[in-house]
């Protein structure tokens, strides 16, 4: 039987925070949106929070290349596209399993629990000449 973590009230906020932005916002953003509630909060509660609602499955971390951490609700297998100019990122949908499932061939003994697929290019607004 696993022991049930107690949220606290930082907790919940930050989870609010990343819920209700729907960018997948940086710790920055996640930050100042939970400071108009919570103005007490440090820097430190919140980072300390998105990596435990990480952890526990709540949210996902995205290491995208050249861009600070970003976090997004959506903890459904998904991909993501960032602009390389106006840094957005979107959720992509692409169906891994039929796709990459019958060419990723893992070393003997492994077990693939996870993936993470991103891809970098320009959005629909930076892509259109002005």
């Amino acid at each position: 039987m696993t022991a049930r973590v107690r949220k606290t009230i930082q907790q919940k906020l930050v989870l609010e925070a990343v819920r209700s932005l729907r960018n997948h916002p940086t710790m920055e953003q996640v930050y100042d949106e939970v400071c108009c509630r919570y103005p007490e909060i440090g820097k430190a509660t919140v980072y300390r929070n998105l990596s435990q609602l990480s952890e526990e499955g709540q949210i996902q971390s995205l290491a995208l290349p050249v861009s600070p951490m970003r976090y997004d609700d959506n903890v459904k297998p998904h991909c993501h596209f960032k602009c390389r100019q106006c840094d957005v990122v979107l959720d992509i949908n692409v169906d891994l399993e039929n796709t990459l499932g019958g060419l990723v061939k893992a070393p003997h003994g492994v077990l693939i629990e996870a993936s993470s697929v991103s891809f970098t290019g320009l959005c629909d607004k930076c892509n259109t000449p002005e």
